[in-house]
Parts: C-alpha cells; structure tokens; sequence
C-alpha cells in the first residue's frame, strides 16, 4: 500500500517528466552593456612597482582647471555652490601649492591660497580677509573657501605610496573587487605599529586600464577623511594625469572638483611662486589648530 509521502513524490516525478526542462531552467544572453568589463591582470609585485613609479613621476605640476567647489549640506544645513568658475594651480612636491581661484569672465580674484606643508595662507579679497594658519588647524567655518584647505587639495592630487613602503609598521592588503562592470585591484595601507591596528589608505586600481580610479584615506576610528576620484586619464609626454580630479573632505562637508584644461608636468618654477602677502588694509585671521 503506497503512502501519503510516496503518492506525492510519484505525482512530482510524472509533472517533470511532462514538461519540458525550458519550463524549469532557461539561458539567455546577457547585453554587452550588462557584462563585465574586460580584465587585465597583473602580480603583487607588478603593481607596487607600478604604483612607486607614479608616485615619482611627477615633481611640479602648472594648470589651469575649470572648478566646482561646494561646501555644506545635512550636517551644517546650508549649501554654498560654485559652478565653472577658472583655477590655476601649482605644484612642488612633496610640501608646496598655489591655488587661485578667479570668477568668470571679470577674472576677479575669489580666493588665493598657498602652503608650505606646515602653514597655510589664503587671501580672500571679497571679504578683505587675510587667513594664516597651522595646515592641522581645524575648518569648522560655514564658508566653504575657508574650510578650503590647499594641503588637502595637494594630497588629493596625487598617488603617493612612498611613506609607506620598507616600513615595518605598515603593511598592505590586497584584494579584488567588482563594482557594476567595473573589477579592481584594491590595495588597503595598515599601520599596526600601535595597540590596535589602524587602516590608513585605500587604492582602487581599474582593472580595465590599470589606472587608479580612487584613493580613500582614513583618520583614527576608520573615519573616511577623503575621498578622491580620478577621471578620464590622458598622456602628456611621458606622464599620464587625470583630466578630472574630484576631492571629497567628508568631515569638513566640502567637495572640490577640477577639470584640468591645461597642465604642463616637471618644468621649472619662478622662485616668487609661492609667495603670498597680506593685501594692505585686509582683516588678519590667524587659525591655530
């Protein structure tokens, strides 16, 4: 005498056997721009070579950038916009920045800045105010330009892995990962050399161009402190550069984006470059951190 359970299992076996498999399982061709995009590879060892030749590469940096900057948002509750306005930035690495920031078509001055890597000077004429200030000091104003820091813009500029390689307390992780159609090599930049191990710098390594795409660098208690993209990478003579640089400071609520329109890489500098002074007359700010 056949059981409940036997009666099922023989009425299950006929209902497959009466339709056909497409019924239960099916293929089907995914569109090109839903498949993964294709994949380089390369070793470990390739890739930090890789990754120390672009941090040497390049020694000073000229250009004229079309800029977005905004500042602001949920934490403050006002939102300052600056669209398509015309910067000019320059570099001499590892320490000094110039970045001056003209409105359009007056090409009046908005906001002029530089640092030495351990001070900082911003000239803002509209306000005729004169900013000098430790670059650790803290950007907890509600404008935008002052929380502005040119250190930060220096840092986000450019891929740097030097500080970290041949030191003990530092090591790195590598791992992959995929993104929509999008695979990555990240490297993740530990310091373990205190109590508690402390993650210190994410790179995003595009594995369809072996560019990085992305650097996430990270303060005490893994506070995400910046976080920069690196767009639409272009060749200029023996260096390839980012025509767009987004920098993100999410504590300070400022997004910075450059579009570089022209940039010239390793020439020399005039050596009143980085000289800033205070405009007669302007009110002196001094920011201590």
């Amino acid at each position: 005498m056949r059981t409940g359970i036997t009666l099922k299992a023989e009425i299950v076996l006929i209902l497959l056997l009466l339709f056909p498999a497409s019924c239960i399982s099916r293929k089907r061709v995914l569109p090109e721009e839903q498949r993964l995009l294709p994949a380089k590879t390369a070793t470990r060892a390739e890739l930090v070579q890789d990754l120390e030749a672009k941090s040497n590469s390049i020694q000073t940096l000229q250009g004229t950038v079309s800029l977005d900057l905004s500042g602001g948002g949920a934490k403050s509750g006002v939102l300052t916009e600056y669209h398509q306005t015309t910067g000019y930035v320059v570099v001499d690495r590892p320490k000094q920045i110039r970045f001056k920031v003209v409105a359009p078509i007056v090409l009046s001055t908005i906001v002029d800045m530089v640092s030495d890597g351990g001070q900082y000077r911003v000239s803002i004429p509209v306000k005729n105010q004169f900013f000098v200030g430790d670059v650790n000091a803290p950007a907890n104003s509600k404008t935008a330009l002052v929380n502005l820091r040119p250190q930060h813009l220096l840092d986000g500029l450019f891929i740097d892995v030097r500080p970290y390689l041949n030191k003990a307390q530092v090591k790195s992780v590598l791992e992959e990962a995929v993104q929509g159609r999008r695979s990555y090599y990240v490297f993740s930049f530990i310091n373990i050399g205190g109590s508690e191990a402390q993650l210190m710098e994410k790179l995003w390594i595009d594995r369809t161009d072996m560019q990085v795409s992305r650097k996430q660098v990270f303060a005490k208690e893994g506070r995400l402190e910046t976080d920069v993209e690196y767009l639409d990478y272009q060749s200029e003579g023996a260096e390839s550069f980012p025509q767009t640089v987004v920098i993100q400071r999410p504590l300070e609520e400022y997004t910075v984006k450059m579009t570089f329109l022209k940039a010239a890489f390793n020439q020399k500098l005039a050596d009143d470059t980085f000289n800033l002074e205070r405009p007669d007359g302007s009110e002196l700010v001094r920011l201590t951190p």
